[in-house]
């Protein structure tokens, strides 16, 4: 039964505390393994004695996998809901950490990440995430995405934790206590996920639906809903505007995947410490929470497109000044304008999507972008380890990627919004 106005004046929009659930399991997912997984490159290399490219082959095969789901992840979501896929991919994906602690050959190294993908796809990766957000705000997604990405920002605070749980007790048995961690964190959340405002007798950005519209609410109702357009898949697949957007993605999932995964041992070369190196991506995490919210804010307010284009210029900058660090002090300029530009991007994207295409198939449309474009984080971390392995240093990679990203940005002027049925 829908709920009336007067039940749910006062009360808080359950939007909300989907954007809430969604970004706690999202910094758990995204800081012990995401980010977290750069921590396990150099003891995995010194223990095996693995070349930087059959362990960055690991994280390429997640990319890999990550596109190969993130379509399945979204259908999912648009026809079962989030709580199946939250319970069956935290459970997976403690039970590949442990896996993953008693590999001893790349074979079962490569499957035990592709495990761990599997579950974090099924709750903590955007593919889940940003279009679920997407389905219960319209007017306020921009900032609704923008408080998730940067919540996602606080992952980095597990950097250090994961750091000195390898340090403190080896690789092996850190994974041994991250498994059983996953599945107390995550399984019991999974009961708190919604599918969308419809079902629980709202309307997107909040208010009562269907029979507890008042009738004062009634014309704002209609309005929000001719103003939203629900593409078909097959007829987004057909326009050019999704293949601009899939393209672009492409090539920023290339730059920031192999950044994330090299940047530890990078900045370990240059003369950093270990600890250093970890506490600067804990401050580049940090420090995307303001490009993540800040350009939230302001997709509801200006047009996403050159948002996207400021934000493609600002990423090559950022990757320059990477080149220059020799002291943990020179990454600042990289901090502050690489992680801004990388943050705003990963809200940007999700925001356009939505408002070009609807929110009935966003799941499934969204998916299949995130799906392709992250074959870009399969290329990526392969791409720079092999340039490390053949020259010794990481300077022609970066330099390459800093190239790339500028062309890309001449790419989203091209971007312009479909028009249903044309």
């Amino acid at each position: 039964m829908a709920s009336s106005s007067s039940e749910t004046k006062g009360k808080l929009f359950y939007g909300w505390w989907i954007v809430l659930f969604c970004s706690f399991l999202s910094v758990y997912a995204a800081g012990i393994f995401y980010y977290g997984f750069s921590t396990f490159v150099k003891p995995v290399a010194a223990e095996l004695g693995w070349s930087m490219t059959l362990i960055a082959g690991g994280f390429s095969i997640y990319r890999l996998e990550a596109g190969i789901a993130a379509p399945v992840v979204g259908w999912l979501l648009d026809r079962i809901g989030p709580a199946k896929l939250v319970f069956a991919g935290g459970l997976v994906m403690g039970g590949g950490f442990i896996f993953l602690s008693q590999i001893s050959t790349i074979l079962p190294f490569y499957a035990a990440v592709i495990i761990i993908s599997v579950g974090w796809s099924g709750f903590g990766g955007v593919a889940m995430g940003n279009p679920l957000i997407g389905k219960w705000f319209i007017k306020k997604r921009g900032a609704a995405l923008g408080i998730y990405g940067a919540a996602r920002g606080l992952s980095g605070l597990l950097i250090p934790a994961v750091a000195f749980l390898i340090a403190r007790y080896g690789w092996r048995t850190a994974l041994l206590i991250l498994g059983p961690l996953t599945w107390l964190v995550v399984l019991p959340s999974s009961f708190a996920f919604k599918h969308s405002p419809e079902r629980c007798g709202l309307l997107p950005d909040g208010g009562p639906a269907e029979n507890g519209v008042q009738p004062h609410d009634r014309q704002a109702a209609k309005t929000t809903s001719e103003q939203e357009v629900d593409f078909p898949i097959q007829k987004a697949l057909l326009t050019p505007a999704f293949w601009i957007l899939t393209i672009c993605l492409f090539s920023h999932q290339i730059t920031q995947s192999a950044i994330f995964v090299h940047l530890i041992p990078y900045l370990i070369d240059v003369g950093i410490t270990s600890e250093s190196a970890a506490s600067a991506v804990t401050f580049i995490t940090l420090t995307s929470m303001a490009g993540r919210y800040g350009f939230g804010w302001l997709g509801d307010r200006l047009n996403p497109k050159w948002l996207l284009f400021v934000l493609y210029i600002l990423q090559p900058v950022g990757i320059l000044s990477l080149l220059r660090v020799s002291h943990i002090l020179d990454i600042i300029p990289f901090v502050l304008v690489y992680s801004t530009a990388y943050g705003g991007t990963t809200v940007i994207k999700a925001v356009i999507t939505g408002n070009f295409y609807g929110r009935k198939n966003y799941g499934a449309i969204y998916g299949i972008i995130q799906g392709i474009s992250t074959m870009g984080g399969f290329l990526g971390p392969l791409i720079a380890g092999l340039v490390y392995d053949l020259k010794g240093s990481y300077y022609w990679a970066f330099t390459s990627f800093a190239f790339m990203m500028g062309l890309t940005a001449l790419l989203v002027l091209f971007l312009k919004r479909p028009v249903l049925g044309k």
